[in-house]
């Protein structure tokens, strides 16, 4: 975490930051990002139809906005937008941006969840803050759209902006929070980037956990309200 109005980090596991994996869901970030800037999608109510594939979910089993893609994670909706704007696109914003190791290997429509595309916890708070402050290379109009859609909670002065990210491999499951604070009468804003694993994949307090962990040190440093 970085309280950027002291300049402070906090690190739960500071050997952990720099280590690369999966953005998995996380991704979705810069997929709305990228897909917006290239005219893929024209806004937060760009919409989808559903391919008839059951994806798993009910939830996510029908048409979906960009807005609706997000809330709800869906893969479908961005491995379309992929699709759709083909890799040549994909990579070029990838670079543009620095986007972890701008790996497309594996898939250029699925490298976020089971490719070659890595990210450490460090470069997600770098990426995030650049969003923030308005500093990516894509337009004003775009960066609003995406920190507009990010949005989970906005209660009591604080504003919460966040996606959780999950990918399951041979070893288990690996879980992202990532995001940032703003509060009124306060320091910051507050960056974070929480990765949790598990050897267990029947785990029924791994999904809750990427999101409360977080929280639990966000609230222990003030910066959310308990």
């Amino acid at each position: 975490m970085h309280d950027v109005g002291r300049d402070h980090w906090l690190y739960i596991d500071s050997a952990q930051a720099d280590v690369a994996t999966l953005p998995a869901s996380t991704f979705k970030i810069f997929s709305s990002l990228y897909a917006l800037e290239s005219g893929v999608a024209t806004d937060a109510d760009f919409t989808i139809p559903w391919d008839s594939v059951d994806h798993g979910r009910a939830a996510i089993n029908r048409d979906l906005s960009l807005r609706e893609a997000y809330d709800l994670s869906a893969y479908w909706y961005h491995g379309e937008l992929a699709r759709r704007a083909g890799p040549a696109t994909l990579k070029h914003w990838l670079d543009t941006v620095g986007y972890g190791n701008a790996d497309t290997s594996g898939g250029f429509d699925r490298a976020w969840v089971a490719g070659g595309l890595r990210i450490t916890p460090r470069q997600q708070v770098a990426f995030l803050e650049r969003l923030q402050r308005n500093e990516l290379p894509f337009s004003l109009r775009t960066m609003t759209i995406v920190k507009g859609i990010m949005v989970r909670e906005d209660t009591l002065g604080h504003v919460l902006r966040a996606k959780t990210g999950w990918a399951m491999g041979d070893e288990g499951s690996m879980g992202w929070y990532v995001g940032w604070v703003e509060s009124d009468g306060s320091t910051g804003p507050f960056f974070f980037a929480n990765r949790i694993f598990t050897t267990d994949t029947q785990s029924t307090t791994f999904a809750e956990a990427r999101r409360s962990i977080a929280l639990a040190v966000l609230q222990e440093v003030g910066a959310w309200p308990r």
